[in-house]
């Protein structure tokens, strides 16, 4: 029986858990700094497999009583005590520096591969170049989800992930087999990439672009069916491709432009996790999935207007509610005392 730790409470992190405690595996998460604990169980789960060529594909749904785990922690010692066969990180990109710090610190306890699902380009460079002793694997993973109240979950597999590591050795490779084996047992598209490094690039361009509709709160289809913010969304792809062509990211740069479009397009109209957070007035991953292109065009000096002003608008709205927040905390702390 697999012994699987997942750090992260979120949509995904609960269809991982879920899915693999269906395939007879031990399932402890971990929530991210002890705050996110996802009190109420998902009673349905629908997975929505869209193919590369069309806008649609199978609709997969399960129901159930509940995601029963065979733990829940909120600390890292006690939690990597466990002793998994594998190890996920399944949070979003402004908590995994704080993950990887804390892994970092607890590493004499790390015994199995560790994946980390990104979202961003560079933010856990760091953990992955340390070593640690074990293998740590990149996983790109393009979905969507929607979570309708707290209850039902809708998953969107856009199209085929990939998984892969910095230095393939033997031990890599199998553990990369290890993971994929699970991974697609549990419903989750997944391929051995052995070029991660430029899946990555390419993900966390689709991410920037994408991030131009947390500025008007809508879905991908509608800001790519009008004209203004379809115009800056391409003039992101535009600064990302060069970047990523004078950094040897990007190969064929036309191509890429033209991939990176049409993945857009095939994105149904639900709002990302972006959205939403801007929606529920919730600090954004915008910083994290941003900022390392804005270091990467200062490098190589190439000018980013577009990229650099989503970037100075969620970067005042971040300070923003995370000012907000403090002072709200505050506040009720003064008022219970």
């Amino acid at each position: 029986m697999l012994r699987i730790g997942i750090i992260g409470t979120g949509a995904v992190a609960c269809y991982l858990a879920y899915q693999c405690k269906k395939q007879g595996c031990q399932v402890f998460l971990l929530s991210s700094r002890g705050i996110r604990n996802q009190a109420h169980p998902i009673r349905q789960i629908r997975q929505i497999l869209l193919s590369d060529n069309e806008n649609h594909g199978q609709v997969v749904s399960e129901n159930s009583d509940s995601i029963i785990i065979d733990g829940h922690f909120t600390d890292y010692a006690d939690f990597l005590s466990k002793d998994f066969d594998q190890l996920y990180v399944c949070s979003k990109t402004v908590s995994n520096q704080y993950i990887c710090r804390q892994l970092s610190r607890y590493k004499y306890r790390l015994r199995s591969p560790v994946v980390i699902f990104q979202n961003g380009f560079a933010t856990e460079q760091p953990f992955i170049d340390e070593k640690l002793g074990v293998t740590v694997i990149r996983g790109v993973l393009n979905f969507s989800v929607v979570l309708h109240g707290k209850q039902n979950l809708k998953v969107m597999f856009l199209k085929t992930s990939y998984l892969g590591c910095v230095e393939l050795t033997e031990q890599a490779e199998a553990d990369i087999l290890a993971v994929l084996d699970l991974l697609n047992q549990a419903g989750i598209p997944f391929e051995d990439c052995e070029d991660i490094i430029h899946k990555v690039f390419a993900k966390n361009t689709l991410n920037a672009a994408a991030s131009v509709c947390g500025l008007i709160r809508t879905g991908v289809q509608t800001a790519m069916s009008n004209i203004g913010s379809r115009t800056v969304i391409q003039s992101i792809i535009d600064e990302c491709t060069a970047i990523g062509e004078k950094t040897g990211y990007v190969k064929d740069s036309e191509h890429f432009r033209h991939q990176s479009t049409g993945y857009l397009l095939s994105i149904p109209d639900v709002n990302s996790s972006l959205v939403l957070d801007v929606i529920n007035g919730r600090e954004t991953e915008a910083d994290t999935l941003l900022a390392s292109f804005i270091e990467l065009s200062q490098r190589v000096n190439i000018a980013t207007p577009n990229l650099e002003f989503v970037y100075r608008y969620f970067d005042f709205y971040n300070t923003y509610i995370t000012q907000s927040q403090t002072f709200a905390n505050t506040i009720l702390v003064e008022g219970d005392a």
